[in-house]
């Protein structure tokens, strides 16, 4: 409208489809073999899945799949800028309209998995047509689930140039996410809080019972100080609050809870081993005979009611909250002799309401809860309970919960220069820093250990250091330009041959140094009643720990000491941080020599020698050599028996610019 009011409005589209199949999709093969109930129709018509333990890749079709899955996103914005004095004033906000639209369910073709535990070899079981453990889904009301939310999210702010020496970022955002509904309704949560179904449409709105969060305020607050008047001398500090809607208020699975969702769970127990830890293992008293491949699956012909599912139940917190991430920081930037400038500074953050999905919280206390003496994991006094869901012994209660915590603190310093004086120019930078958090099971995979979650005190009981922790981390990148040929400080007059020869030459180095990053211990001898499970069914405790395991020598073949731990009594957790320790740190120096060619007026040709992990340093990983964790009953419990990274890798390159 004029150079001091300015309106700006975006509008922007993005379509993203994905289409997985599988090695027997649309084969029929199980229908064709004569496995009853494997092929439904529909979108079932491929290979039962099967898998056989001891190192096979699993033959079939593995699950979700055949799948489609895809997103359209419609996004809006827009904001005025006012120009007011010394104000800047910005005032809009934006909507986002999310769909995401798949077809997929778990196992439409069952799976089977042999384990060896009838004829005690996996592959004699699987020709003798026992398995140990038989799942089937089946979907109601059509394979197709379409979800749906928004995000509104209205900003104010203000650049306010207090004066010449301080300058005020002032803002605030309101992030209001909706939860999610499904176009026909198909979802349902089973309420944490009562143990009762809140199915859309039936007993419960189309969100199947999940409340608005509209506690979403963003505040922005930032200054900048010259306190001496000029340049040289720079504070700078801010505090803001960002919301995480990532995981779209977690309720991407509540169309898998019944009515609309059904699983055939058939479990094989043998008389001394409850192979799967799960909630059935409460049942291993009992030893069945072993499930027949030729039974096949049963068939679902009617929606199963909650008392008759035997599947995962998906529980979400109806006063589900957004991710909160409180980020603030403050540190002084002063400029040194030979345009250096020196950087220090504090940096931390806050975040709470982290997503902790996927473990199962139908879980009583440890079996020695009640006994004189012991309270770990117990209720008040020390005193046992039971599952906190009776009218569910055997179901695995998937908790959607917003309750995981974390909080980073660091001190940071960086040196930069500012000019390409004498043809060097150089970042340092070190940081001293730690991270810790609640462990949070996030449904994708990451490490997190052995997680008393959801016993009560589980947030006390689960903190430690962040699996991304690291103590201390140094960089330096310096870039040297030769001070030979045209244009440098000697040859400035060489011929053309000569320059060719010894002109153009630049070196970069990079340096990097950090120390390891946490060890998780765990013990996979779980003997003390509570029956935790997580998204990769195990059921871990920790040992208990007597004394401080870092070695002042460590070696690869004992990094730690494993006297400091014990196996807990039988009915106990042990009282072992989670990540008592950390492992072996890494060194890395990457290297490399340019020369540059300049065959004529407007045209450069680069020539690069590139050298990753120039000295070829070993970076080990950490001891236990697993992905959960170190197993306190593992013979490699405190070896470190693996690399990580690259060895030294060697490039060559030509790049040509005109």
């Amino acid at each position: 409208f004029s150079p001091s009011t300015v309106n700006e409005f975006r509008f922007g589209f993005n379509r993203i489809f994905d289409y997985i199949t599988s090695q027997g999709t649309g084969s029929c093969y199980s229908q064709a073999l004569g496995i009853p109930g494997a092929n439904l129709g529909g979108n079932s018509c491929g290979l039962t899945s099967v898998e056989v333990l001891g190192g096979y890749y699993s033959l079939g079709d593995r699950g979700y799949t055949p799948f489609v899955g895809g997103t359209n996103v419609w996004m809006f914005s827009d904001s005025l800028d006012l120009v007011r004095g010394s104000h800047e004033f910005r005032v809009g906000g934006s909507i986002r309209w999310n769909q995401l639209n798949t077809v997929a369910v778990g196992f439409p073709n069952g799976f089977w998995e042999t384990t060896g535990g009838w004829t005690g070899n996996p592959q004699s079981d699987l020709l003798t047509g026992l398995t140990s453990l038989a799942i089937h889904d089946t979907e109601f009301g059509g394979g197709n689930t379409g979800r749906r939310w928004q995000l509104y999210r209205p900003f104010v702010e203000d650049n306010w140039r207090v004066s010449k020496s301080l300058t005020l970022n002032l803002g605030l955002a309101w992030a209001m996410l909706t939860p999610q509904t499904e176009v026909g309704n198909r979802q349902a949560d089973f309420n944490p809080a009562n143990g009762q179904f809140l199915i859309a449409g039936q007993n419960a709105g189309a969100r199947a019972g999940i409340n608005m969060d509209w506690t979403a305020l963003e505040p922005r607050i930032g200054a900048a100080w010259k306190p001496f008047g000029n340049g040289d001398t720079v504070i700078r500090g801010g505090y803001s609050i960002y919301h995480d809607s990532s995981w779209n208020m977690g309720s991407q699975g509540l169309w898998q809870n019944p009515p609309y969702y059904a699983e055939s769970d058939a479990f094989s127990f043998f008389p001394t081993n409850c192979t799967f830890a799960t909630a059935a293992c409460a049942k291993a008293g009992i030893t069945p005979l072993g499930i027949s491949m030729s039974s096949g699956f049963p068939i679902f012909t009617a929606p199963p009611t909650p008392a008759s599912f035997t599947g995962t139940i998906l529980a979400q917190d109806t006063n589900f909250k957004q991710g909160r991430i409180q980020q603030f920081n403050v540190n002084v930037e002063h400029q040194l002799p030979g345009q250096i400038v020196l950087t220090v500074g504090y940096a931390g953050a806050r975040s709470s309401h982290i997503l902790e999905y996927g473990t199962n919280i139908n879980v009583g206390s440890p079996s020695a809860c009640g006994t004189a003496g012991y309270t770990l994991g117990c209720g008040p006094g020390g005193a046992a309970f039971g599952v906190p869901y009776p009218a569910f012994p055997f179901s695995t209660i998937q908790n959607i919960f917003d309750a995981g915590l974390a909080h980073y603190n660091s001190l940071q310093v960086k040196a930069e220069t500012k000019s390409a004086r004498y043809g060097i120019y150089a970042l340092v930078g070190y940081t001293y820093s730690r991270s810790y958090d609640t462990g949070f099971m996030d449904g994708l995979g990451s490490i997190t250990g052995a997680n008393y979650f959801p016993l009560p005190n589980w947030q006390t009981l689960d903190w430690g250091l962040s699996q991304i922790n690291l103590n201390h981390d140094f960089t330096a990148s310096i870039i040297y330009q030769l001070p030979f040929g045209k244009g440098r400080k000697w040859g400035n007059t060489w011929n053309g041959a000569a320059n060719a020869i010894a002109g153009g030459w630049e070196a970069t180095v990079i340096e990097k140094a950090t120390s390891g990053f946490p060890v998780f211990i765990v013990d996979s001898s779980n003997t003390s009643g509570a029956n935790f499970q997580n998204n990769n069914a195990q059921s871990f405790i920790r040992p208990n720990q007597t004394c401080n395991p870092v070695l002042s020598n460590p070696t690869l073949s004992r990094w730690f000491n494993a006297s400091c731990f014990s196996q807990p009594a039988t009915g106990q957790l042990g009282n072992a941080n989670r990540t008592p320790l950390s492992g072996p740190g890494f060194v890395n120096t990457d290297f490399s020599i340019i020369k540059h060619f300049v065959p004529r007026e407007g045209m450069r040709l680069d020539f690069r020698a590139e050298f990753f992990n120039l000295f070829n340093h070993p970076q080990f990983g950490s001891p236990g050599g697993n992905g959960t964790g170190a197993d306190f009953n593992s013979s490699t419990f405190t070896v470190i028996n693996y690399t990580v990274n690259n060895p030294r890798v060697i490039q060559f390159a030509l790049k040509l610019a005109f």
